[in-house]
């Protein structure tokens, strides 16, 4: 009897206004009035996603600082939230940012750690704010995501300054790999 382990099915895809990647993968428009927008990732039927990592950016114009939002000009007042939601698209599973929202580039530091603004120096240059948040470092193997559960980033402020605002989440289709006979 031979035993070998296959390769399981990695993905690497951006949040989006639908969650299955066919909506929008940019935000930053003006979601301060009301309902939170929310970036999604949804595992589809037969999938189980293994989430592994998030890589958040942010680009704005040149003088990015620690204590604002991308370059605004100030912190957040609601801050972003990101979630992990059951298949019923309403219980929280698990509150990733554990009811502390995001409100400044540092803050994202305080969950992962590998926060960096890159600026390339040269005028005129946009600056990025790039954050690796590795669920591996925090102790588990990563996120998983049954059929119809979904990450989901709530942001209730006004981004409309920032040039682009993303989120891309890797992992791997656990369903895809394993040990097999």
């Amino acid at each position: 009897m031979a035993f070998y382990q296959r390769t399981p099915t990695g993905f690497w895809r951006y949040a989006d206004t639908v969650g299955d990647g066919s909506g929008t993968i940019n935000f930053n428009g003006d979601y301060s009035g009301g309902g939170a927008e929310q970036a999604i990732l949804t595992a589809a039927t037969g999938q189980r996603l293994m989430v592994v990592r998030l890589i958040v950016s942010a680009e704005d114009t040149t003088g990015m600082k620690a204590d604002e939002y991308g370059n605004l000009g100030a912190a957040l007042g609601n801050g972003i939230e990101i979630k992990h939601i059951d298949d019923d698209g309403s219980t929280v599973v698990n509150d990733m940012t554990d009811a502390v929202p995001v409100t400044t580039n540092a803050e994202w530091g305080y969950l992962c750690y590998d926060v960096d603004i890159k600026s390339w120096g040269q005028t005129p240059s946009n600056d990025f704010l790039v954050v690796r948040w590795t669920f591996e470092r925090a102790g588990i193997t990563g996120v998983l995501l049954e059929p119809g559960q979904s990450m989901r980033v709530f942001m209730n402020d006004d981004l409309d300054g920032l040039i682009s605002h993303r989120f891309m989440f890797q992992g791997f289709d656990s369903n895809t790999g394993g040990i097999a006979t």
